[in-house]
């Protein structure tokens, strides 16, 4: 009897070691039932994705968006090295780019609408009072990543950049606060009273990042539990303002973006197409990174169009991040490309000069465009 309960047990361990947790809804829809200014904000942010994708508003372009990961633990932090982090950022560049191998065998039925988000991460080489850094910052404490009212103020009061400036990823031994090791993270979405109190960014578990360095449980791309150094890719989704793809259900409006179906289950069959569906669905896009399942290789259109739209807008400061300024401040400008515009739905205010004086275009002299939806443009006319 002993030896069956030692058989049984071992499956439902493995499960709970090795299957995406992620409790970002939780968090986030507590935070924005709780704050009706950050709601009106976020609903506003919704409203404008939503006619993005229906008008196709957005176009293909290239960010980069610098990223810092505060380690944390009680006794050890530097077990997770920069050769651990590196590995992250490198499966977070293939995947945001459409270079993970998986792209090239999708579902047909996705193919055509799988989309390269063209967005780069770059390792903060700057830290906020100028000094060079590696974009790694170790801390000695035991917080978990909820303590002390559910956002993880505490850990994160241990060290953040300021969030209009840096993507911050805190790396904890304990995502959650009960006592479950093996939570993969969770992340805010895009909201400016969250950037301004410091709270912002992403909370992750140190045994998933990167493969086969560190403290990462994770052997490498073809291991069995692979799937897991994606979650931070994940959490990455909702932090640039995507839902998980199971949002609501079968439910309208589901996760808000039109080219991905409605999910009847999280976990959308396992990538095996036989669990229930919802009416009218005849396949479900279980390759999706949003989704939980265990072959996550893909983003959508329509979420491209979300994505941008977030990046576009001042909600989080998102604009901020990838902003030439804001690159060479932070030391990530040789990673960026030419950016052009992104969203078209937006009506000029005014130009200005560098010392802030409005004026007309001008050859030949870097001027400063300012639309209505928070978003400025450096142009030089050459002729």
């Amino acid at each position: 009897m002993r030896l069956m309960i030692l058989l049984l047990s071992i499956p439902f361990i493995m499960q709970g070691q090795n299957s995406i947790k992620c409790t970002t809804s939780e968090i986030n829809n507590k935070y924005f039932e709780e704050h009706p200014e950050a709601k009106k904000e976020r609903e506003w942010l919704n409203e404008k994705s939503r006619l993005a994708e229906l008008n196709k508003t957005a176009e293909f372009t290239s960010i980069t968006i610098p990223i810092v990961f505060h380690v944390n633990d009680a006794t050890n932090p530097q077990k997770v090295t920069l050769a651990q982090v590196q590995s992250a950022v490198d499966i977070l560049n293939e995947d945001f780019n459409g270079l993970n191998p998986e792209f090239n065998s999708l579902r047909p039925e996705f193919q055509g609408i799988a989309s390269n988000l063209e967005i780069n991460f770059c390792l903060a080489a700057i830290d906020p009072d100028g000094n060079s850094t590696n974009g790694i910052t170790y801390h000695y404490n035991s917080y978990n990543g909820r303590e002390p009212n559910g956002s993880g103020g505490a850990v994160k009061g241990v060290s953040v950049w300021p969030c209009d400036k840096y993507l911050n990823v805190w790396i904890v031994n304990e995502v959650e606060d009960d006592g479950d090791l093996y939570y993969s993270g969770w992340a805010f979405y895009p909201s400016t009273s969250l950037a301004d109190q410091g709270l912002d960014g992403i909370v992750y578990n140190h045994r998933y990042l990167g493969y086969g360095e560190g403290s990462s449980d994770v052997s490498g791309p073809t291991s069995w539990q692979a799937k897991m150094a994606r979650v931070l890719t994940h959490e990455v989704g909702h932090y640039l303002n995507l839902m998980h793809t199971f949002a609501n259900y079968c439910t309208s409006p589901g996760d808000e973006v039109s080219d991905t179906p409605p999910v009847y289950h999280h976990g959308s069959n396992n990538c095996q197409q036989n669990w229930t569906l919802c009416s009218g669905v005849t396949i479900v896009n279980d390759e999706n990174y949003m989704d939980y399942t265990d072959c996550p290789s893909m983003f959508t259109d329509g979420q491209k169009t979300r994505v941008l739209t977030a990046l576009n807008s001042t909600v989080g400061y998102r604009n901020n991040l990838w902003s030439s300024a804001n690159l060479i401040a932070v030391g990530c400008q040789s990673v960026t490309a030419v950016q052009p515009e992104i969203i078209h739905d937006r009506r000029l205010l005014k130009i200005i000069d560098i010392l802030g004086r409005e004026t007309k275009p001008t050859i030949k002299t870097s001027l400063f465009y300012i639309y209505d939806d928070g978003t400025v443009e450096k142009k030089l006319i050459i002729e």
